[in-house]
């Protein structure tokens, strides 16, 4: 195709797809520029007009021209937006790129913009499956892939190259025919007010409050396989897995802060969803910091995090029926904070609770369900 005379012009109404043109060359420098665009793309760096200039007038043609990658202008509130492209594989297969200026993030303007640009590809270029890759860490380009229906598949080691390294790269594909909806829910966290405790989100501030608890003793003994971090080097592999549990419907994990300092004083989980026809059931896991102990703030936060996990998914909860939690049969403490928080005994999961040094012992198990008195 010739560029810009077979660039079609795409619109929703809201925003649009056109040829890139000179007038743009200021506010993709700005773009290029921005810290996110450096740190989740390629661009080179610095990046100046002449960059943009060669970009526009010879990379962008060239691949119109051969038919190797259909690059449009994102245009929103008559301003340029981004860019979006689609770079032909062979066999039906392309593979999606895509940034945004950071005056036109959170406004949902890439989601249209690649809504528009897959319906050109499956409808006028017979496109069969779109792929998608990222940086392991660029959330937000997840979370755009995520919102369209993307399916993702296996995080691949050493996939992307980045500024003479290679770094690990998440992947996704979307099919002609698949709806343009999540396929799942990304769980978000949500900030509970527990008494002299608050849960929210973990974040980097709590690194040493993580290495902290992975060193305890106490801890160690009840979880000898937990997957703390032990040093500060390990805490972003961490929250990396943290987040992305949330992100695949897996795992909604809070810390446990104090309501003053904010400090650490634990980890409250719910995860392995299991739900047949609305008929929700969940795992509960929990974690103590040695400042977190003899004070109820454990308690309190257990109360809060099974209290949301029941309520009703239109009141904003997880809308379980029922809960439950294994704990070593011989830690008193943690069986006393579960019967505090409304769970019941119920059973003995024989010889399935790993021993510091190896073997096992028996797990006590314990479940509430929703109406239950606590």
């Amino acid at each position: 195709m010739r560029f810009p005379d077979d660039v079609p012009t795409l619109t929703d109404g809201e925003v649009v797809l056109r040829a890139h043109g000179s007038a743009d060359v200021p506010r993709i420098v700005q773009q290029c520029r921005d810290p996110e665009s450096v740190a989740w793309t390629t661009v080179p760096t610095p990046y100046g007009e002449d960059d943009a200039a060669e970009w526009l007038g010879t990379v962008v043609p060239q691949g119109w021209a051969r038919d190797t990658t259909y690059c449009f202008a994102v245009e929103h509130a008559g301003r340029f937006a981004g860019s979006v492209d689609l770079r032909m594989r062979g066999g039906g297969e392309a593979e999606v790129g895509f940034g945004l200026h950071p005056e036109a993030r959170g406004q949902a303007v890439m989601r249209r913009a690649l809504d528009l640009l897959l319906d050109w590809g499956f409808d006028q270029c017979g496109v069969a499956v779109v792929m998608w890759r990222a940086f392991v860490g660029n959330w937000a380009s997840r979370r755009t892939a995520w919102s369209l229906g993307f399916t993702f598949g296996p995080t691949v080691p050493d996939l992307l190259p980045h500024r003479g390294e290679r770094r690990d790269g998440w992947t996704g594909w979307i099919g002609a025919g698949d709806p343009r909806r999540p396929r799942e829910p990304w769980l978000v966290p949500p900030v509970l007010d527990a008494g002299q405790v608050v849960l929210r989100p973990w974040h980097e501030d709590d690194a040493a409050g993580l290495v902290e608890a992975a060193g305890d003793p106490v801890l160690r003994r009840w979880i000898p396989d937990s997957p703390l971090p032990r040093s500060l080097d390990e805490v972003p592999a961490y929250l990396q897995r943290v987040r992305l549990g949330a992100a695949t419907n897996q795992r909604v994990a809070w810390c446990v802060a104090d309501r003053v300092t904010d400090a650490v004083l634990g980890n409250v989980a719910v995860f392995d969803f299991e739900d047949e026809a609305d008929d929700l059931t969940a795992q509960v896991g929990y974690w103590s910091h040695p400042a977190g102990r003899g004070r109820g703030a454990m308690t309190e936060a257990l109360r809060a995090a099974c209290d949301w996990a029941m309520r009703p998914a239109d009141a904003g909860g997880l809308g379980a029926r029922r809960l439950y939690l294994l704990t070593s049969g011989r830690n008193d403490a943690s069986r006393r904070l579960a019967e505090r928080a409304g769970f019941v005994h119920v059973g003995t999961e024989r010889q399935s609770a790993p021993v510091a040094g190896g073997g096992f012992e028996d797990n006590a198990l314990y479940d509430r369900l929703r109406g239950d008195v606590r």
